[in-house]
């Protein structure tokens, strides 16, 4: 576009500025509730220390490469059928939480946990979520007993031990710092959406101004 045009548009988005705003807090409204409505009451964190110990000669960053590895192979095990079924026998859940179907027990347990690793520390923090405070907390010690007692059903024959550094947490979920990131992104979503309404608007409108122009230009030369 012109300078001309392009100052034209941004005239357009400056006479607008107040339904950009109102459509940014209308998004950031509909954001805050979808995002309240669809999330657990409870969250409970623990922290876990993955520790190998030295064996022979190797040296430091093989154990730590090692102990990644092992990180990984614990975080994803934690997904299994066999990790489910660990946890239904510590008898820190009632076994009504769990789901008869395979397919919906997996789909439940997958939003129930939520793992994130920091594999140069060799440190998993494990996050469960739950409506029920108590059942949130039961979810966290049952994994924990495993992932501390009963680890060695997920790896190889090394030595390895899972240490708890933290936890388990209690707190409201979700947090206010996770509700003003979905409000701010709703709000700017929202202003990004107005204003891209209002470009291609803009655009048409130029579209259909220059029909126009030529229409009054070949009907002078008409005549």
């Amino acid at each position: 576009m012109m300078n001309r045009e392009v100052m034209e548009l941004l005239r357009l988005i400056r006479n607008r500025s107040g339904i950009i705003v109102l459509v940014g807090l209308i998004c950031a409204l509909i954001s805050f509730y979808a995002f309240i409505f669809t999330q657990k009451r409870y969250e409970t964190k623990t922290d876990f220390l993955i520790v190998q110990d030295q064996m022979g000669t190797q040296d430091f960053y093989s154990l730590s490469k090692s102990a990644e590895y092992l990180g990984g192979v614990l975080s994803e095990s934690v997904y299994s059928s066999v990790f489910i079924d660990e946890l239904k026998k510590t008898g820190k859940v009632d076994s009504s939480y769990f789901p008869i179907d395979e397919r919906d027990l997996m789909k439940k347990w997958k939003k129930a946990v939520e793992i994130e690793r920091s594999p140069n520390l060799g440190i998993l923090k494990i996050r469960v979520y739950d409506n029920s405070k108590n059942v949130a907390i039961g979810i966290s010690q049952g994994i924990s007993d495993i992932m501390v007692t009963k680890n060695y059903l997920f790896r190889g024959k090394v030595n390895l031990d899972v240490r708890v550094l933290s936890g388990p947490l209690t707190e409201k979920n979700p947090s206010v710092g996770k509700i003003l990131l979905v409000i701010v992104g709703g709000f700017l979503v929202g202003v990004i959406i107005k204003i891209m309404h209002l470009y291609y608007s803009f655009i048409n409108m130029l579209a259909r101004r220059a029909e126009q122009e030529e229409y009054i230009n070949s009907s002078r030369e008409i005549r």
